[in-house]
């Protein structure tokens, strides 16, 4: 069929293997929410549950560089690249993910994260990266809409307790549209992919260390295995391919491009919410994911992928 379409021009032939990747993408991070949870519930520290997921995906991504010959880069221009990418786009995200996981469903966690694109928007008019557009602007106003659908009715979540959390987690999708612009300005030119996702994840490994001695919070994973730790790997894993697929999509169709991401890991954070936790959503949250479907849509007519 996407042959066909191809054939008919309906899709641009170079943008088949970023949508491939980016659907693969969108489902990964859509299942990190599920074990987030699960590790945040099992006892993980936020400090700890940073470290080991950087960590491991560190080693991993150092070898499969070392085993292709690919050069470990350590000039200012890299330097400083690794450092904005790993604590805007790694480090604080998933301290502010796993410190709110526990206190709300994965599936409102995900459409929490699907408004990077358009807060991105917010941050790509601001510094004259894009121009104003009226359909961005009714985009906006209907994700605000979808989030207050979250936290102010009575029956939109189980609990009103959770209310505070929801707000901490917009956190999340603010630093990764930070972290979008940021990469794509902030890149050096020729940078491999696996050599941006490597440093990246090393500079994450190393500022997280200090952090989680200093608040004795080290997990012993599979010291005695169960499900936090088996959440633990998974999410290790999912970090060792992410963020490779995550640089590859930012270099081969741009942030615009990548920004669609959200729609895929709205999806799939609901579906693996439902079949990890068994997740039934209000009407208001409903409500509220429609909103955010239709403000990415409309933010991101009209935007072309590089």
């Amino acid at each position: 069929m996407a042959e066909d379409l191809k054939r008919e021009g309906l899709i641009d032939p170079k943008l088949l293997l970023p949508l491939l990747m980016l659907t693969l993408l969108g489902c990964l991070w859509g299942l990190s929410f599920s074990l987030s949870k699960i590790a945040a519930m099992g006892g993980v520290h936020p400090f700890a549950y940073a470290w080991m997921q950087s960590t491991g995906a560190a080693v991993f991504l150092t070898l499969v560089c070392w085993k292709k010959g690919i050069p470990f880069e350590i000039d200012r221009p890299h330097l400083v690249f690794f450092l904005g990418a790993a604590f805007i786009g790694l480090v604080l995200p998933n301290i502010n993910i796993i410190t709110t996981a526990k206190h709300i469903p994965a599936g409102v966690m995900s459409t929490v994260i699907s408004t990077v694109p358009v807060l991105g928007y917010v941050l790509a008019v601001a510094f004259r990266i894009e121009g104003f557009r009226w359909n961005s602007a009714i985009g906006i106003c209907l994700g605000l809409v979808g989030a207050l659908m979250m936290v102010l009715p009575e029956t939109s979540l189980p609990s009103r307790d959770m209310v505070p959390w929801v707000l901490m987690a917009f956190l999340t999708p603010a630093l990764y549209a930070c972290s979008g612009i940021y990469s794509d300005r902030m890149r050096p030119e020729s940078t491999h992919s696996l050599a941006a996702a490597r440093g990246m994840l090393i500079v994450a490994s190393l500022g997280t260390l200090p952090l989680m001695l200093a608040v004795d919070g080290f997990y012993p994973l599979m010291a005695d295995p169960g499900p936090t730790d088996y959440a633990m790997l998974g999410q290790i894993a999912i970090s060792s391919v992410a963020y490779i697929l995550y640089f590859e999509v930012l270099k081969r169709a741009g942030p615009v491009f990548l920004s669609l991401v959200s729609y895929m890991v709205n999806l799939f954070g609901l579906f693996w919410g439902w079949v990890v936790f068994g997740e039934i959503h209000s009407l208001w949250i409903w409500g509220a994911v429609g909103c955010v479907f239709t403000s990415m849509v409309l933010v991101n007519l009209g935007r072309k992928a590089r």
